[in-house]
């Protein structure tokens, strides 16, 4: 999806629960995926076949710096629960988005990561070993806004492009040719040369282009390829640019199996529908309603109602369904607003029902995003953590179009077991169920009467929770069940595993292995792999009690554990402190040494650090490891001892010995062992990796449990007029933004301005930012138009301003911004509002601030950049442009340019290059210029921006701009990477 798809982590202080993953012998497969047999369905029947499908996005997509990481986005990995949890609530098909960035290895005949491609590989067993359809792809690797994007169909390097891309399918198609008809690989996503707009004919024949090698390659590679149904995307996936007239073409299938009837196709088209956008994707609490279900017409969207959208998936019917082509809407979705509008959750299942009804209608298979985040601008629908549906009423509305007619037949059932014991952390016990008669296909629901004891999946699998007992269920649809008593005894035994809380994303990383310790206690060893990035944000680092929930006693009384050692890849660290006390009679202790649960941070930023040749950044929220000799995974390991054991429990004849696969329901919150007493009072300042551009909303935020804001202590309101600024022709901003946040919701905010520019037409755009917890947030645009003396007034209550930059009221801003483009100018920026002084802010202790990660978005929008006007002005220049020609002048045209940086915090950098056109030539429908700047630019919004590859970039006017007039500077807005000093611009060409 689109830069705006919101990526956002689970909350920490959500019970996260730790997944025992090991990559299986990928030589060794299950008769469905060793393809005994393959079935080939036609198009009607695969349509039928893969129903309602599920998206398993920010996962095996996410990137970090270029390289991917399953959990770089905030996600757990993903597990086979989670698919059985989707199949479950009826889905029938899962997309899986798959990056391969850094795991291409260019110099060695670009072979892609034999460990990437298993585990890419257990995720797709994970669906067809459970008869669901699997589409995988190559996701992140074409969008020109990620580090390491490579298939870019707007490079002039377009031989070594193909070649390329053509080695990673070819490896892609053998590792796979055995499957049967459940799987099916889609080409790429979301595919164009990052400019919007009406396509560009060279770069949309690169694409086409692309996929003639994929079906070629695939088809060539043997085993099942031959027939396998194969999916492609047209321009960026959009409906209009793939149906109409801008330049697709069908790859022709030239080694398709005989096999297949004659006139029958075997590829599918792959298209996006997020239409109306403002509903769908746009942050804010404007437009929350669509549809029959709208109870307020001012929050409803302007197009893209329920007839456009059957209009547009018509489109596909006629160019592509009718003639043997199926259509696979491969994402739909609408974020959650409901913070703003209770109605919106109405709205969305209405919207999410007439998507499956007129897909249906059309013949077409839509498949709903789910990125993982269950929160405000989520798409989530069943949680990663849990695997449990979030939003029923979504999975209802699909159910009303997709939910199956088969006619029951069992009139019995029973189960293989009438009682079961099972312990915390031991493996799932399968319960089976035998119908009568013994040939009937009815679908067994499984439930548990009480998941605070036991869970038990789609297969009958059963997991302890807690101790305690319930019943497990299994019934049919004709109301026949058959129930099974579980019993979780309360443990004698203290099952520990370690954690490392990670502060650059806000994830815990938890060691498979665990260890059970008696009342004999002994000596112990336990270990994690992290990777670099997780080694250098420590937020803490300690060992805990998995048989009892969060702050809960285990079954000791007391017990002395006392560290040996600490290991980071064999490198051992020495303790400051090295022995730490549980004892259920006493309180937690400052220092963190004793503590009423067995829970024990052996570093933590927030309290005590007591692990030698560590350095705490308190302000920044992390500690880290000195002297690491850093691996691609590093190993931490522990090695402690656990004496003086004071309970009533005997020691078992024999120690469990049978390592857990699945996840303990009950895991910890990631909190230090002792708390601080209050929140520090200053905040992060820390600046985000990705510099204001559309709204990075594929890149997570995760709230901390433990972290600092500022709140008052009441609503303050400001009295009479309070000027901000006046008079100002460039960008308004600061690093103070108390004047926003102090002011009550109904103070109001006044922006005059205007555009002086006849260059530009005397139209101008200014445009609200914000630095908002960290994570970059745009808020709305303007654009003036009329003569040079013409004001144009815009009007906010302070509430609305704030909704529009996604500011809460314990939000820490620490950038705001009023930006101008395109000669606009500020008159006056001014707040207004009646009531007392304002209060001095006090602590809050309960709220919490979000950390961005500084990871890069790994996709582009699919909609115009949010900085653009929402309509192209409408009033042309009072004055003809005094030069006729409009197109690229001659070699001899020559730009000058200068960079400065208007805020640099290391690591990246907000900078302004301004370009002089001394070409003698006026532009006024367009202008190209090429130039290398010696720092990667890493974002830019004053035009579409384009890497070569090298340091060199391709910029083209903005949608809204195409005026360049001789002798005339523009200024590009960008953000770039990290470096020392003003990037330096060279060889510049307009094009």
């Amino acid at each position: 999806m689109a830069l705006r798809k919101k990526a956002m982590a689970i909350v920490l202080s959500m019970a996260m629960v730790a997944t025992s993953l090991s990559l299986p012998n990928m030589t060794a497969k299950t008769a469905k995926a060793a393809g005994s047999s393959f079935q080939n369905l036609n198009q009607s029947q695969i349509t039928e076949a893969m129903g309602v499908g599920y998206n398993l996005g920010n996962s095996l997509e996410a990137a970090s710096a270029g390289t991917p990481n399953e959990t770089a986005y905030g996600n757990p990995k993903l597990t086979e629960d989670l698919v059985l949890a989707a199949k479950d609530a009826g889905f029938k098909s899962i997309r899986i988005p798959v990056s391969y960035l850094s795991m291409i290895d260019d110099n060695n005949g670009y072979k892609i990561d034999s460990t990437w491609l298993d585990r890419v590989q257990q995720v797709v067993d994970y669906c067809v070993d459970n008869d669901m359809y699997a589409i995988v792809n190559m996701h992140g690797d074409g969008y020109t806004t990620v580090n390491g994007g490579w298939l870019l169909c707007g490079s002039g390097d377009q031989t070594k492009i193909k070649a390329k891309y053509k080695a990673c399918w070819e490896q892609i198609a053998d590792r796979f040719k055995g499957y049967d008809e459940h799987l099916i690989f889609e080409s790429m996503n979301e595919e164009f040369d990052g400019t919007y707009g009406t396509p560009g004919r060279s770069a949309y024949a690169n694409i086409n282009a692309y996929n003639q090698i994929f079906v070629d390659t695939v088809r060539r590679s043997g085993g099942n390829n031959d027939q396998r149904w194969l999916l492609i995307p047209g321009w960026n996936t959009n409906i209009d640019y793939t149906a109409g007239d801008y330049g697709f073409e069908m790859p022709t299938d030239n080694y398709l199996s005989s096999n297949i009837a004659s006139g029958q196709k075997r590829i599918m088209i792959s298209v996006h529908y997020y239409d109306p956008w403002d509903f769908c994707g746009t942050e804010s609490g404007a437009v929350t309603q669509w549809g029959d279900s709208v109870t307020d017409a001012s929050k409803k969207p302007g197009w893209g109602d329920e007839s456009y959208m059957a209009s547009q998936f018509k489109k596909m019917y006629t160019k592509f369904v009718s003639k043997g082509y199926p259509v696979v809407i491969g994402e739909f979705g609408a974020i959650n607003k409901e913070n703003y509008d209770s109605q919106n959750k109405i709205c969305r299942a209405e919207y999410y029902q007439k998507v499956c009804y007129y897909a249906k209608q059309y013949g077409m298979i839509p498949v709903a995003w789910d990125n993982g985040y269950n929160g405000e601008y989520g798409f989530a629908i069943i949680d990663r953590y849990s695997n449990k549906v979030v939003h029923q009423e979504l999975m209802d509305a699909m159910m009303e179009i997709y939910g199956g007619d088969q006619s029951a037949t069992a009139t019995g059932i029973t189960l293989n077991k009438s009682s079961l014991t099972v312990h915390i952390g031991d493996e799932k016990q399968q319960l089976t169920a035998t119908l009568t008669p013994a040939d009937s296909k009815d679908k067994v629901v499984w439930s548990s009467s009480d998941e605070s004891v036991a869970s038990v999946n789609s297969k009958g699998q059963v997991t302890a929770v807690g101790a305690g007992t319930c019943t497990i269920t299994a019934s049919v649809p004709l109301g026949y069940k058959a129930t099974c008593q579980v019993t979780v005894p309360k443990a004698e035994y203290v099952r520990a595993k370690m954690y490392l809380l990670e502060t650059a994303s806000w994830q815990s990383v938890i060691s498979d292995e665990y260890v059970d310790i008696y009342s004999g206690g002994g000596d112990f060893s336990l270990s994690l792999e992290a990777t670099k990035s997780q080694l250098q944000n420590i937020g803490s680092l300690y060992i805990k009690d998995i048989n009892v929930a969060d702050d809960e006693a285990s079954v000791f009384n007391k017990a002395t554990v006392k560290v040996k050692s600490f290991e980071i890849n064999g490198q051992k660290y020495t303790m400051k402190n090295d022995t730490f006390t549980y004892d259920v009679s006493q309180k937690a202790s400052d220092d963190g040494l004793i503590c009423p649960i067995f829970n024990f941070s052996f570093i933590n930023v927030w309290a005590n650090t007591h692990i030698n040749n560590v350095t705490v950044e308190n302000s920044n929220y992390k500690a880290y490891f000195n002297n690491v000799n850093y691996k691609t995974m590093n190993t931490v390991k522990i090695n402690f001892e656990v004496s003086g054991i004071d309970g009533n429990v005997t020691e078992p004849t024999a120690a469990p010995t049978v390592e857990p696969t699945v996840k303990p329901t009950v895991a910890p919150t990631a909190k230090p062992t002792k708390a601080p007493t209050a929140k520090p009072t200053e905040v992060p300042t820390v600046k985000p990796t990705v510099a204001p551009t559309a709204k990075p909303t594929e890149v997570p935020t995760v709230e901390p449990t433990v972290a600092p804001t500022v709140k008052p202590t009441e609503p303050p309101v400001i009295t009479g007029e309070k000027v901000i600024v006046s008079n100002l022709a460039s960008t308004y901003a600061t690093n103070d933004a108390s004047w926003l946040m102090d002011a009550a919701d109904d103070d109001i905010v006044t922006v005059v301005y205007t555009c002086t520019d006849p260059s530009h037409g005397n139209w101008g755009i200014l445009g609200w930012g914000a630095s908002v917890d960290d994570q970059w947030q745009n808020g709305d645009n303007y654009s003036a138009a009329g003569n040079a003396a013409e004001k144009i007034t815009r009007v906010y209550t302070v509430k609305e301003l704030k909704a529009s930059l996604n500011i809460k009221d314990n939000s820490n801003v620490s950038y705001l911004c009023l930006s101008v483009w395109n000669g606009g100018k500020i008159v006056k920026l001014s707040i207004a509002g009646n009531g007392s002084e304002t209060p001095e802010p006090t602590v809050e202790p309960t709220a919490a601030p979000t950390i961005a990660p500084t990871v890069e978005p790994t996709v582009a929008p699919t909609q115009a950049p949010t900085v653009a006007p929402t309509t192209e002005p409408t009033v042309a220049p009072t004055v003809a442009p005094t030069t006729a020609p409009t197109t690229a002048p001659s070699d001899d045209s020559k730009v000058t340019g200068t960079v400065k940086l208007t805020s640099d915090w290391g690591s990246g950098a907000i900078a302004q290059i301004t370009l002089t056109n001394n070409s003698g030539v006026s532009f006024t429908n367009g202008w190209t210029v090429e130039f290398t700047l010696d720092r990667e630019i890493t974002s830019m919004w004053s035009g579409e921006c384009t890497s070569l590859g090298g340091n060199r970039y391709r910029i083209s006017n903005p949608s809204w701009d195409g005026n360049w007039a001789a002798g005339k500077t523009i200024t590009l807005n960008c953000g770039v990477g990290g470096g020392s000093g003003a990037p330096v611009i060279s060889d510049i060409v307009l094009k």
